[in-house]
C-alpha cells in the first residue's frame, strides 16, 4: 500500500511539474497559471470513534498543487499523522494479560521494561477547489476545497532495548496484535486563506479542514485478554472486519507553497 502510493505521488509529481509556468508573469495584475509545492504542518482534534482512542494530534505532509487561469486548484497531497495523547492507560491499551496491576510489561529478565506508546498513520487525499481572488493580487484570497481519500492510524508501540530483558510479548510481529490498526475511506475539507507575494519567498496559507473516515479493522486478530469479577480471562480475539468505525480529526493548518511560476523582470529605464 505505501508502495503503491509514493509511486501515486511521485506520478503526480511529474505530471503538475511539467504544468509549472514558464512564461514570465506579473502576479500582481494577471491570474497565474501554476503548480506549487506545499510543506504543511497540522494540528488537530479528534471527534466520534477516534476520540475514544487518541487525543491531540499533529500532521506533517506536503502537497502538490496545480492552479488554474481561473483560480481552480487541483491538489494531491499526504500527510503523517503523529501523537502520544492516547486514552486510556496501559491496561486497558494492552490488555491485563501481559501487563501488572500498575500497567508494567515485565521482560524476559524478570524487569519491568521501558515501554512508550504512540499514534501513528497517514492520510492521503486528491482535492478540487476554487480560489476567490482578494488583496493583494488576484492570485491571493480565500478558497475552498475538498476531496476523497485514505485514511489509516494505529498505536506504535516502542521499547529500550536492554540486555536480556526485551518484552517477548511485543517485540517483533507479535506487537501488530496490540496496536488496533484501522484504515478506510477518507473524506476531507478544506477552507481557508492563500497568499502568493511577487517575491515567490513570502508564500504560505492558513486553513481549517475537518476529515471524516469510515475505517475498519486492519488486523484479524487482537491479543489483549481481559479477566471477569470471578478471575476469568476473556481474548479479544478475531477482528470483526467487517464492523466499522467513525474516525474523526478537524482542526487548522499551516502551509508554505513554493511556486514554479516565473516572476517577471523588473522594469528598467535608460536615460
Amino acid at each position: 500500500m505505501r508502495k503503491t502510493t509514493f509511486l501515486i505521488i511521485f506520478i503526480l509529481f511529474g505530471v503538475i511539474a511539467g504544468l509549472a509556468q514558464t512564461t514570465p508573469r506579473n502576479i500582481a495584475t494577471e491570474v497565474i497559471p501554476t503548480a506549487m509545492f506545499q510543506v504543511t504542518y497540522g494540528a488537530q482534534f479528534t471527534g466520534m470513534d477516534t476520540k475514544s482512542s487518541f487525543g491531540f494530534t499533529n500532521t506533517i505532509g506536503g502537497s502538490f498543487i496545480y492552479k488554474t487561469r481561473s483560480n481552480v486548484m487541483f491538489t494531491a497531497n499526504g500527510n503523517f499523522i503523529f501523537g502520544d495523547q492516547l486514552k486510556g492507560d496501559r491496561i486497558s491499551i494492552l490488555g491485563e494479560g501481559i501487563t501488572t496491576p500498575a500497567g508494567e510489561v515485565i521482560g524476559n529478565g524478570g524487569l519491568f521494561t521501558a515501554l512508550a506508546l504512540f499514534q501513528r498513520g497517514f492520510h492521503f487525499q486528491a482535492e478540487i477547489g476554487k480560489l476567490f481572488s482578494f488583496k493583494p493580487n488576484p492570485n491571493s484570497g480565500f478558497f475552498i476545497q475538498g476531496g476523497i481519500g485514505y485514511l489509516c492510524n494505529r498505536i506504535r508501540i516502542e521499547y529500550q532495548p536492554e540486555a536480556m530483558n526485551d518484552p517477548l510479548q511485543l517485540i517483533e510481529d507479535y506487537r501488530y496484535g496490540y496496536d488496533q490498526k484501522r484504515g478506510g475511506l477518507a473524506l476531507h475539507a478544506e477552507t481557508g486563506y492563500l497568499f502568493m507575494s511577487e517575491s515567490r519567498v513570502l508564500n504560505f496559507s492558513v486553513s481549517f479542514e475537518v476529515t471524516y473516515a469510515r475505517t475498519r479493522h486492519l488486523r484479524d486478530y487482537d491479543f489483549r485478554v481481559f479477566y471477569d469479577e470471578e478471575g476469568e480471562p476473556h481474548i479479544m480475539g478475531y477482528n470483526d472486519r467487517s464492523k466499522r468505525f467513525n474516525d474523526l480529526y478537524y482542526g487548522v493548518r499551516l502551509s508554505w507553497n513554493i511556486p514554479t511560476y516565473q516572476r517577471q523582470p523588473d522594469a528598467y529605464y535608460y536615460y
